[in-house]
């Protein structure tokens, strides 16, 4: 579906969401983008990129950002195309929230009206709420880490722990590579367009630069601290496997001494204490139980049943 969200007199803006065929032949014949333009800027797997042809006055962006549908991954792709002043987004059903984000623009500023504005200072301001969205998702993975540390000491089994942050640890993955690649593809449009844009539309590609450093060292610092509390999360698991392990051990010595007791007197060996006695049955049960708890006492004792 082809969408014009803005018309001023410096550019028009058009939104594709899930690009039909029909909408590929009405961009084709009455826009005039290019089949290969197009196949870039609607792959749903388009890595993050920037071409820029100065001569035929069109440029393509590729943008990683923060998905509506989390799973199975973060960050998706969207396509940006600016032909001859006017501007093409391409987005599919987890990333069409953006036009609205690029129609508000930044929260903290005011753009210029529309017979002053232009195409890069609406583009930039459009793309600045989308990064700090990064930090957004930062900040609630850390929420999610800081519950999931919160449960440590209630829990015996880590097992649903460790798997959440995994998951957390996976995120933060998509997140770390999107960042690198925006703040690259930050770069390659700021040298593109430095000799064709005012100073003041460089700072606003600028601001939206420092917001995208910004968010890669916060997703840094969180990595950091998921990969620790991984790391502590593995060593209390190998801690209760070697207690278990130890336990284990101890109890198949000590269930070993019936074995031994009843093997004595089951060969029916002359002379054995108590063999011949009518009661003696209850006597090497005796023995046993008292062999069994000299045993544990000892394990115990020496230290071999703690954690």
């Amino acid at each position: 579906m082809i969408e014009m969200l803005k018309q001023t007199p410096n550019f028009r803006w058009f939104h594709i969401t899930n690009m039909s065929e029909e909408d590929h032949t009405v961009l084709l014949k009455e826009h005039g983008l290019t089949e290969q333009m197009l196949g870039y800027a609607n792959d749903r797997n388009e890595s993050v990129r920037m071409e820029f042809d100065p001569d035929a006055d069109e440029a393509l962006i590729i943008l990683d950002v923060i998905s509506a549908e989390p799973e199975p991954v973060l960050t998706r792709p969207i396509g940006i195309v600016l032909v001859h002043g006017d501007i093409y987004t391409f987005s599919h059903r987890p990333t069409d929230y953006v036009k609205k984000e690029i129609l508000a623009g930044r929260h903290d500023t005011k753009r210029d009206d529309d017979d002053k504005l232009s195409v890069f200072e609406f583009l930039f301001t459009g793309i600045y709420p989308l990064m700090t969205m990064y930090g957004e998702e930062i900040t609630e993975i850390n929420r999610q880490r800081r519950a999931i540390q919160a449960q440590f000491g209630n829990q015996k089994q880590l097992t649903k722990q460790t798997n959440d942050l995994l998951h957390l640890q996976i995120q933060m993955i998509y997140l770390q590579n999107s960042l690198a690649n925006n703040l690259i593809m930050l770069e390659q449009i700021r040298r593109s367009y430095q000799a064709h844009v005012s100073v003041e539309d460089l700072d606003l590609l600028d601001e939206v630069r420092v917001e995208v450093e910004q968010a890669r060292d916060m997703s840094g610092l969180a990595m950091e601290v998921i990969n620790a509390v991984t790391k502590a999360t593995d060593t209390l698991g190998n801690r209760d496997l070697n207690w278990t392990m130890k336990v284990l051990t101890v109890y198949s010595i000590v269930f070993t001494i019936p074995t031994i007791v009843s093997g004595f007197y089951g060969e029916n060996v002359d002379y054995l204490p108590f063999a011949a006695h009518h009661s003696g049955w209850w006597v090497t049960i005796i023995i046993m139980v008292a062999m069994m708890t000299g045993a544990t006492y000892l394990f115990h004792r020496y230290g071999f049943l703690k954690k």
